[in-house]
């Protein structure tokens, strides 16, 4: 349990989730609670005591971040209700609590994820591993960071007028927004096309960890695929990005392997993409500007079009049901490879390499940030 501990202590430090070890405590459940503090603290029993789980993360997001935090707590005090899908579908909402109370903890557990606490950070837990409490800080490090910034710019531009904003915050948002520019990351991945099983998994797994090392995909969400002859090598449902090696599966086309029950959700969409474009790869990511600038705008119904730039935005939910993005999405990318989902991510393919793929991923999310600033900047 404690090499458990150190692992996802590390993920926190290196995906810059946060700055400083000494803001984050974990506590993983075996036969006795193991921590990366020196002492538990007596309300930590008390948590544990009261629910059913087996870890604990209690940590204060990095600085810009954890500013996002308390610029929407001004706002909404008890409760914060991220709009992106992934969000609403996993996390629901994020109940903030006032103080460092172990009852008021173990009630917003019970209920959701993870919660914030004001001047401390955020808690989150899990029933049997820790890396559920480290996917739930990670996907409300995300879904905050979204909302932050995609209500400001909806608010401004008079679509939102509901929301709660002041505009007289504007110096604060465009000090965070500034802090919050993406990083230039050094494509090391191949440009040669992989043609056997061994390079089609280690071109994956490359790929996989760029995507992560690059902060284009949150917590476990986001899918990488390759096609080969008559079947999809795709990442598995629920796998993390930057762990790909034995979770990733070969999908006969003909459909007569069960490995489709394990393979991620969106295998449906990726079928459909490659037989639309002809191509060999693909990259879905949650880069945060990207889930921004799609959601910048009036409701999107379904079967409806809008653009960021020369990049569509359809919608669609997961799957292959009636609404499923299944039916939206790949033929959006028939001519440029690139589209965003309304509230959810960015997919790319190309006929070539995860080279190619990842370029234009990168790409789309810094002319997401600069479209993000501009708004944000007329309205300064």
């Amino acid at each position: 349990m404690l090499e458990q501990v150190n692992k996802y202590l590390d993920k926190l430090l290196k995906q810059g989730l946060v700055s400083d070890r000494q803001h984050v405590a974990l506590y993983g459940l075996d036969d006795e609670l193991y921590t990366n503090q020196g002492k538990v603290s007596q309300w930590v029993y008390d948590v544990f005591g009261k629910l059913n789980i087996n870890s604990l993360l209690v940590a204060r997001p990095e600085p810009v971040l954890w500013a996002i935090i308390n610029e929407l707590t001004r706002y909404d005090e008890e409760m914060i209700e991220p709009r992106d899908c992934e969000s609403l579908t996993f996390i629901h909402d994020i109940p903030v609590i006032a103080r460092m109370d172990a009852l008021d903890i173990a009630k917003a557990l019970n209920r959701r994820k993870g919660c914030i606490i004001k001047g401390v950070g955020i808690v989150t837990s899990g029933t049997v591993s820790l890396e559920q409490a480290f996917i739930s800080f990670s996907s409300i490090c995300f879904a905050t960071f979204v909302k932050y910034f995609s209500d400001f710019i909806n608010a401004t531009s008079g679509i939102d007028s509901k929301s709660k904003f002041e505009t007289a915050r504007i110096e604060k948002v465009m000090e965070l927004l500034s802090l919050s520019e993406p990083d230039l990351f050094e494509n090391n991945l191949s440009a040669d096309i992989p043609r056997d099983e061994d390079t089609i998994l280690e071109a994956m797994n490359m790929a996989g960890k760029a995507i992560v090392e690059a902060a284009l995909v949150d917590s476990f969400f986001g899918n990488i695929s390759c096609r080969h002859e008559a079947s999809i090598y795709i990442s598995q449902t629920g796998s993390s990005l930057d762990e790909l090696p034995g979770y990733i599966d070969a999908v006969p086309l003909d459909g007569s392997s069960s490995c489709e029950l394990t393979s991620s959700s969106e295998l449906g969409a990726h079928i459909k993409i490659y037989a639309i474009t002809g191509d060999r790869v693909i990259l879905h990511g949650h880069p945060k500007f990207s889930v921004i600038m799609s959601m910048y705008g009036p409701p999107l119904g379904f079967h409806e079009k809008r653009y960021v730039e020369d990049i569509p935005v359809v919608t669609g939910e997961v799957g292959s049901g009636k609404h499923g993005l299944v039916h939206t999405l790949p033929p959006a990318m028939k001519d440029g490879g690139s589209a965003i989902v309304h509230g959810h991510g960015t997919f790319c393919s190309d006929a070539r390499s995860f080279h190619e793929a990842f370029d234009r991923l990168m790409g789309i999310e810094h002319m997401c940030y600069k479209a993000c600033r501009d708004l944000v900047e007329k309205h300064s």
